[in-house]
């Protein structure tokens, strides 16, 4: 004879994401003398976005499948009642979804958030402790571990911590590796998810494009001198940046070991590889030349580093010639590597004394 005994227990595998599909399996023994049934919750960003009501479970091994159409947060909360009485309610963990590419996205920070757009863009944000105005975007230059094909890291963010403005930092990391921020193929895919989260941003902050400060170092120079040019920010604070982008990481991927680094420009050219390495070569340029109106521009660089000779040297002569007006911070320093440690207090010095006014 069949015991009576059942271990009341909803035993539950994380939920997962497989073949375009959530999915959650959970264990429920149950007895014939007794009435089990399961329901659950579909959550979408922490709101609920689908209900099954009871139904009768009559099989050990029940799975939960949702196919998301959006990318977003996700989490399911389970029910299971023994004859009319809930005798468990559990929450799966929750699972960050790219709908587009068909993929999960982990955080590895406490405070880090991720944005859905066409693409997922991770970014840390911190508001102004007073009310303020402005907003601070901070552009990650390139790490050494990404070199090597590590993770990506934000920049500045001690920093700038005792600023107060309200500040976004944003991570450069599409499909696994950088792209400065604009994406593959010349497409600028990654491009359109990151100014949608900072226009979002300054949107909800009720702050304009002219009170965006821009700030990066090196890649995220570039980025900055971009962003802030394409959009119409109101100021770029910007350290040895790359201007012939395509020129740089070529160069980089011959000198060295960086097999990495070959993969990502080539993602980044696509398949026609002369006109991709001409689009990013002639990418910041082309934007001074159609430009009518600037950021403010505040430019650092160590006047031994190649980056001033090659790169900032002929793109203040352009802007010279436009009679753009900037402001140049140049140190005596030779190193590349050396930009941050000579940036960060530059920077640092340069926001507060905005902030000041």
């Amino acid at each position: 004879m069949i015991s009576d005994i059942i271990i009341e227990k909803l035993d539950t595998s994380h939920l997962a994401y497989m073949n375009g599909k959530l999915v959650v399996n959970f264990k429920a023994l149950f007895m014939l003398k007794a009435s089990y049934t399961y329901a659950y919750y579909i959550y979408y960003n922490d709101q609920i976005i689908e209900r099954q009501w009871y139904q009768p479970i009559d099989k050990q091994q029940v799975t939960v499948n949702y196919q998301p159409i959006r990318s977003g947060a996700y989490k399911i909360r389970l029910f299971l009642k023994k004859d009319d009485m809930v005798i468990i309610n559990k929450l799966t963990n929750m699972l960050n979804v790219d709908v587009t590419n068909q993929q999960t996205v982990t955080t590895t920070l406490e405070k880090e958030e991720i944005y859905y757009n066409d693409n997922p863009v991770k970014f840390l944000f911190q508001r102004a402790r007073t009310p303020s105005d402005k907003l601070l975007i901070s552009f990650s230059g390139l790490h050494s571990n990404e070199f090597c094909g590590g993770a990506p890291v934000y920049n500045h963010f001690r920093t700038l911590w005792p600023c107060d403005v309200n500040k976004l930092f944003i991570l450069d990391e599409y499909k696994g590796q950088f792209c400065y921020y604009m994406g593959h193929d010349c497409r600028s895919d990654y491009e359109r998810s990151v100014i949608a989260l900072i226009m979002t941003k300054a949107n909800e902050l009720g702050i304009s494009s002219r009170n965006i400060i821009a700030s990066g170092s090196s890649k995220g120079g570039a980025a900055s001198l971009y962003f802030a040019m394409k959009y119409h920010f109101g100021t770029a604070i910007v350290g040895a940046p790359q201007v012939f982008i395509a020129q740089y990481l070529k160069q980089l991927a011959v000198d060295g070991p960086y097999v990495h680094v070959r993969k990502a420009l080539d993602k980044m050219l696509g398949e026609d590889k002369e006109t991709g390495e001409k689009y990013y070569d002639e990418l910041i340029m082309n934007l001074v030349d159609t430009n009518t109106t600037f950021p403010a521009f505040t430019f650092h660089v160590g006047q031994g580093d190649f980056h001033y000779k090659q790169h900032l040297q002929p793109l203040l002569q352009k802007l010279d010639k436009k009679g753009v007006a900037y402001e140049l911070d140049l140190q005596d320093y030779s190193d590349h590597n050396q930009t941050g440690q000579y940036y960060a207090p530059f920077l640092f010095e340069t926001v507060s004394k905005m902030i000041q006014k």
